[in-house]
């Protein structure tokens, strides 16, 4: 069984990454040095594990089946090396992390930035993207999430708030009457994000919240995406602070109604409890959100 261990880790990372390309790559392998030892495995069991094609790979029903308990084996070893590397002054393994695209350029960004550079042999891999995940499903150890959460078996501990602008093109604005209430903007066109509910919360100078209901001409599942529609002139967004300050100094957005203020959202890292790697995650949590 011995010998097999190493096959049964680059059957799984492929699974993971979708292609043997970027397993080896990984690994620090050629891609058929990855592929032989996958074959070398099927070969030896009588089975196989994953159709190919010029395009992709795809598991068969056994292999599914496979990659269920292996993946389970490969990561109750992380867990183990875990438990060394725990004993040592050089923590080490590798984080399986998450967070929407759109906190790329946030500051819980270059807190994770600043934790990869205290603890170098802990290595990072994240995956970037607005869709929630299925952690376990996905082998994920840790996700940053920004808004509502969804109820869930997942430990959560909020990480920081975003602070949203509401924005159009100079243009676009001009296109329109001045508002001086949020129901002014009820007809306006606006941008939404496919993952949240068709109105925006506004405050008011009082810090009354008035929520504005809106029928969207242009709907994405991006955060980038959503901040470039806007540049464009397609209608009102309310994207993160951050993410349009330059912009609206330089005059290529305008915000619009700023005494008002868009409501803010929780940042969240949700992990969970019965992680493999429940210690490198444990001390992420403490070395990066702390506060």
């Amino acid at each position: 069984m011995i010998e097999d261990l190493r096959a049964i880790t680059l059957f799984c990372k492929t699974v993971e990454c979708g292609s043997f390309r970027q397993c080896a790559t990984h690994f620090n392998l050629s891609p058929s040095i990855v592929s032989q030892q996958i074959s070398n495995l099927e070969q030896k069991y009588g089975i196989t594990l994953l159709y190919r094609s010029t395009r992709k790979l795809k598991l068969t029903s056994e292999g599914a089946a496979f990659f269920e308990k292996a993946q389970t084996m490969v990561a109750s070893a992380q867990d183990a090396l875990s438990v060394l590397s725990e004993k040592s002054d050089h923590p080490s393994g590798t984080l399986h992390l998450t967070m929407p695209a759109g906190l790329i350029k946030s500051p819980q960004m270059a807190q994770i930035a600043q934790f990869s550079q205290d603890h170098p042999d802990i290595k990072l891999d994240i995956h970037f993207t607005d869709k929630r995940l299925d952690l376990i499903q996905e082998g994920i150890d840790l996700a940053i999430r920004a808004g509502q959460l969804d109820d869930s078996s997942l430990k959560s501990k909020k990480i920081g708030e975003l602070h949203r602008t509401l924005v159009c093109t100079p243009q676009y604005a001009s296109r329109h009457p001045l508002p001086t209430h949020g129901d002014d903007l009820k007809n306006w066109d606006w941008i939404k994000m496919k993952m949240m509910p068709p109105y925006r919360t506004l405050c008011d100078e009082k810090g009354i919240s008035h929520d504005i209901h809106f029928t969207p001409h242009v709907e994405v599942d991006n955060t980038d995406a959503m901040c470039e529609m806007t540049r464009l002139g397609l209608g009102l967004s309310t994207p993160p602070d951050f993410l349009v300050e330059r912009d609206i100094k330089e005059g290529a957005l305008v915000e619009i109604l700023p005494s008002w203020r868009a409501s803010s959202m929780n940042v969240y890292a949700l992990w969970p409890e019965n992680s493999v790697r429940r210690k490198l995650t444990a001390l992420l949590l403490e070395k990066a959100f702390s506060a």
